[in-house]
């Protein structure tokens, strides 16, 4: 049995529940988070060059990407018996499902798909994405959530080409359903969370990122770094040094604050 994960925080509390409950079994995940970015190859080879442009990391570059994709098809294609866990309001997530059932079809695949809501939780509202999930409740997931075979009906196999085709930069999802959004869909509210003082920039990713979980919906700190990005290079967010990149480097301590 191999247990698969679209994003390495919710694998990472996975493994650690496998292991305090004794449990060995597999545990692969795919780091690419397709939420956002360049998807017209099925085999992502695009994404690593228009990342370093458009999210640098602050340590290099991301020679390491395809690497880490033909290990997660190497894990996958070397056991047959395979179990997706899902939030299904998660964007990346539902997108690393479409790219996995375009890879490697939905034959045999079972799902476990967090949908309803934990117990004790104040709202009754069901995970926006797995790498929200603690260790306790991912072990009301593993106990209660049903492993159900794939249904075509609600993850449609051929969904990855037709995102694809629209050759978008940005999905979302709406109404349960991933898709195409333009590239600015967050830019309100990135703005909206940017005073006009200066401030640290990595305090604006974490209060939007609040906002977007607000209605509903989730992006990582990547995309809306992305973002922010694009903001400053359009001259309606200043900053005050190196411009923001991905890690704890140099720019981790560069302010910002909105002009417009």
């Amino acid at each position: 049995m191999i247990h698969i994960f679209f994003g390495a925080s919710g694998a990472a509390t996975f493994r650690q529940f496998l292991k305090a409950r004794g449990i060995a079994e597999v545990v692969a995940f795919l780091s690419e988070n397709l939420e956002f970015g360049p998807i017209s190859h099925g085999d992502l080879a695009d994404r690593e060059p228009w990342l370093d442009r458009h999210v640098p990391l602050d340590d290099g570059k991301r020679d390491w990407l395809m690497r880490e994709e033909a290990k997660f098809r190497k894990r996958v294609e070397n056991d047959p018996e395979r179990l997706i866990w899902i939030a299904p309001a998660s964007a990346t997530e539902q997108a690393g499902l479409y790219w996995y059932l375009s890879q490697f079809g939905g034959t045999d695949l079972k799902l476990a798909i967090a949908d309803f809501p934990f117990d004790g939780d104040w709202n009754g509202e069901s995970p926006l994405n797995l790498s929200e999930v603690d260790l306790e409740r991912m072990g009301q997931l593993y106990d209660e959530c049903p492993r159900m075979a794939w249904e075509a009906s609600r993850f449609p196999e051929n969904r990855w080409s037709a995102l694809v085709a629209e050759n978008a930069l940005l999905r979302v999802v709406n109404g349960g359903w991933l898709q195409s959004a333009p590239e600015d869909h967050f830019d309100q509210l990135l703005l909206a969370r940017c005073p006009r003082r200066w401030v640290k920039w990595p305090r604006v990713i974490a209060d939007t990122m609040g906002s977007i979980w607000k209605i509903g919906q989730s992006a990582g700190s990547d995309l809306l770094l992305w973002r922010l990005r694009r903001l400053i290079e359009d001259g309606r967010i200043a900053c005050d040094g190196t411009l923001p990149a991905s890690g704890l480097g140099a720019s981790f301590n560069t302010k910002i604050r909105r002009l417009a």
